[in-house]
């Protein structure tokens, strides 16, 4: 009897982590038009391989400041990783865009942070574990 709670438990589990996994990649394919900011290149190449074509790589500029000087469409997704370096970093790339009259949408983050961590995800480089 054990045995069958525990594999039934495991089987939720895994159903649900499909689902989470789904409604990731259904936010993720919704958010493919905007410009997307990353931290590295080996973020930029798992959004490349869902579809993600303007993407933006921090660590390829000497600031914050170049990055944004440079971006010219209005409306821009921050997706730097969701741990601590990488929220400090997304709170001070939102302060420049909104300064420069940009749309950052911090909607889409928190949603994608909630399902990042409902997926046991923090960065976004780890996507490519999900697929």
């Amino acid at each position: 009897m054990k045995r069958r709670l525990v594999r039934t438990f495991i089987i939720s589990q895994l159903i649900e982590m499909d689902e989470y996994k789904e409604e990731l990649l259904h936010l993720l394919n919704e958010l493919k038009s905007l410009r997307v900011i990353v931290e590295g290149r080996k973020d930029k190449i798992s959004l490349e391989e869902l579809g993600f074509k303007k993407i933006v790589v921090l660590n390829n500029y000497s600031g914050f400041f170049d990055v944004v000087s440079k971006i010219k469409d209005e409306e821009v997704l921050i997706l730097t990783d969701f741990d601590p370096e990488g929220e400090e970093i997304a709170k001070k790339i939102r302060g420049l865009l909104i300064k420069m009259g940009k749309n950052v949408d911090v909607r889409d983050r928190k949603k994608l942070r909630k399902l990042f961590i409902k997926n046991k995800l923090s960065t976004v480089e780890g996507l490519k574990r999900l697929f």
